[in-house]
This record gives C-alpha cells, sequence and structure tokens, in this order.
C-alpha cells in the first residue's frame, strides 16, 4: 500500500471512532433522561395512590356519625383513639402555613383535580419517555 492509502484508511478509522464515541455518549445522555423520566413517572404514581386513598378516607368519614370512636393518625402507622365531632368539614393546608376550612365535598372536589393534573402530567411525561426510548433503540441498531 502507498502512504497515501495508509493515510486515508488511518483518516477513516479515527472518524469512525470519533463517530463511535459520539453515538455512545448520545446514548448515555438518552439513558440518563430515561431514568430522570422513571423517577418522575413513579412519584406522579405515588402522589396518585396517596390522593386516591386521601379520597377514599373522606368519603368513609362523611359515612360516619358525630361521636364515633375514630383512630386519627399522628404519624406514618401511629394512631390514637379520637371521637368524631364533625364529619362536615376538614382542614386543608393550601401552603404558606395558612389552613382553610372546607367541606369534605370540597375538599374531594380539589383532591380530584389534583388527581386530574398529575394524571395528565405523567401522560405527557410518558409520551416524552417512549420517545427517548425509540432513540436509543434507534441508536443501538446504529
Amino acid at each position: 500500500m502507498t502512504k497515501k492509502k495508509t493515510e486515508q484508511k488511518a483518516e477513516k478509522n479515527k472518524q469512525s471512532q470519533e463517530k463511535a464515541e459520539q453515538k455512545y455518549l448520545q446514548f448515555q445522555l438518552l439513558e440518563q433522561q430515561i431514568r430522570q423520566i422513571q423517577q418522575y413517572l413513579q412519584t406522579f404514581d405515588q402522589q396518585l395512590v396517596e390522593i386516591r386513598s386521601v379520597i377514599n378516607s373522606l368519603k368513609e368519614l362523611s359515612k360516619l356519625k358525630s361521636g364515633e370512636e375514630i383512630l386519627a393518625p399522628i404519624a406514618s402507622g401511629i394512631f390514637i383513639k379520637a371521637k368524631l365531632e364533625d364529619n362536615k368539614e376538614v382542614k386543608v393546608n393550601v401552603g404558606s402555613n395558612t389552613v382553610v376550612t372546607k367541606s369534605v365535598e370540597e375538599a374531594i372536589k380539589m383532591l380530584e383535580e389534583q388527581e386530574a393534573e398529575i394524571t395528565q402530567y405523567r401522560s405527557d411525561t410518558l409520551v416524552k419517555f417512549d420517545e427517548l426510548v425509540k432513540q436509543a433503540e434507534a441508536l443501538q441498531e446504529e
């Protein structure tokens, strides 16, 4: 082989290696984004479970009668016996250390709106997740 052909071959190998390194970096970036979106989806799922649980608890609470004994949560898995005085209104923390009184129905409606928002965010995030997975798969096939 001539010196020129050897140089051309070396240049092609260098370009090929640079291209492979670039694809590898792109793939790593996509993997990182996919993992981050998976965490978002997991957080959305946890929030939805919590909201649905609170909605169910409020619905059950509204079925009780004043004076009935209930278990009121103090912390995760820790309860105290209490007597229900009012099952028509609840106190809702609306942020900035502000608590407002809402009817059970208003509280449920507020939670259902939050549930709908989170469900929409989750759906939008899932679309982005699918796009990233397809990009990663396309890079792998190259």
